[in-house]
């Protein structure tokens, strides 16, 4: 009986582990790059399971070959970015300048507050505005059909 008993409970604490655990977060279970008018753009997904959990978006511009005017536009773009991603509360905004290059790198969060204030904003481009989670597999085709390249 005690042997019947020591095998229910554990199959129960089984049934319970995995029910809590479910599936792990995967740190860049994709990326995407575009190259497009000499930005080279990269976005990177955590994910679990099918759930997106957080993109990393970094753009690096090289500035040879820029003059000062266009210099100046772009940083004029970046001082505006920095603003519109500051009054975001969860989501981390970065540009410098690195090596004769403009490296800019967003972070976002997709927890369903975040990600309801980021397309709101419209900073996000997605089909349905009241969006809660996003689909790696189907961020990943609408990315790739758009020219992206998928790792």
């Amino acid at each position: 009986m005690k042997k019947q008993l020591c095998a229910l409970m554990a199959g129960a604490v089984m049934l319970g582990l995995a029910a809590c655990g479910g599936e792990e977060e995967v740190q860049n279970a994709a990326t995407a790059t575009l190259e497009q008018n000499g930005v080279t753009m990269t976005m990177s997904f955590d994910a679990k399971g099918d759930v997106v959990t957080k993109i990393t978006q970094e753009s690096m511009i090289d500035l040879s070959g820029y003059t000062e005017e266009q210099i100046e536009t772009l940083n004029a773009t970046v001082d505006t970015a920095e603003e519109t991603y500051a009054a975001l509360e969860n989501v981390e905004y970065s540009c410098e300048e690195e090596d004769g290059k403009l490296v800019e790198r967003i972070v976002i969060p997709t927890d369903e507050d975040t990600l309801k204030e980021v397309v709101e904003q419209g900073l996000l481009p997605v089909d349905d505005e009241n969006v809660t989670q996003l689909s790696l597999e189907a961020t990943v085709d609408n990315l790739e059909s758009a020219g992206w390249t998928i790792e």
